[in-house]
């Protein structure tokens, strides 16, 4: 499990129109001086909006207060098993902008005799794709479909991903003691996120 190239967008932004729901009209003058407040400011619990959207991330999973979460966006390449990406796929709000193909990356490893799995793949999975090598050389006498229902779930892959705060918090809560230790590398990740302490991980940190 890697995780590089984390960009996190909309923070402070969302930390300001967490409290539109409470105001007769927005000044959008007004909403913009505010940002830029927040992202000179150094956190010690006296700004209006941190302290709302800190009550708001405390509100309990399900009661829907936590939507400006949602508007904390989170960009990264992400390197995991085959295995583990079946499970990511399952989450709604999580775009993957550009991936690997599973078909090139096999067909790339058995040129290069560079095979890249996850450690607890047996050796003789991977033997099995170095006696397809003559797909490179005769594909018309390898059925492509035997090369990929052949890989070892280990194989690794990477995705550009997209996603936000509150899908995080999802994740985490549902996946930090998973018994793939993929899922337990990703949880530690969120945990690096700015504010994630306060806004994802806080339910944890309640319970220290």
């Amino acid at each position: 499990m890697k995780v590089t190239n984390v960009r996190v967008y909309d923070l402070e932004e969302s930390m300001v129109a967490s409290g539109f729901p409470m105001l007769p009209y927005v000044d959008e003058n007004k909403f913009e001086d505010e940002v830029k407040k927040l992202r000179s400011w150094s956190v010690d619990g006296t700004n209006p909006h941190y302290q709302r959207i800190l009550r708001l991330a405390s509100a309990p999973d399900g009661s829907g207060h936590r939507n400006a979460l949602s508007g904390v966006l989170v960009s990264f390449n992400v390197t995991g098993t085959n295995a583990w990406w079946m499970q990511f796929e399952r989450y709604h709000f999580i775009q993957i902008v550009s991936s690997m193909s599973k078909m090139h990356r096999l067909k790339k490893m058995i040129e290069t005799d560079d095979f890249e799995f996850h450690d607890k793949v047996f050796e003789n999975g991977i033997e099995l794709l170095k006696s397809l090598a003559l797909y490179v050389e005769k594909p018309d006498q390898v059925d492509e479909e035997e090369l990929v229902y052949n890989c070892p779930m280990g194989l690794e892959l990477t995705a550009r991903v997209t996603t936000n705060y509150l899908q995080l918090r999802t994740i985490y809560v549902q996946r930090r003691n998973h018994k793939l230790k993929e899922w337990r590398d990703f949880c530690a990740w969120i945990k690096t996120l700015p504010y994630a302490r306060e806004l994802i991980t806080l339910e944890e940190e309640k319970n220290v």
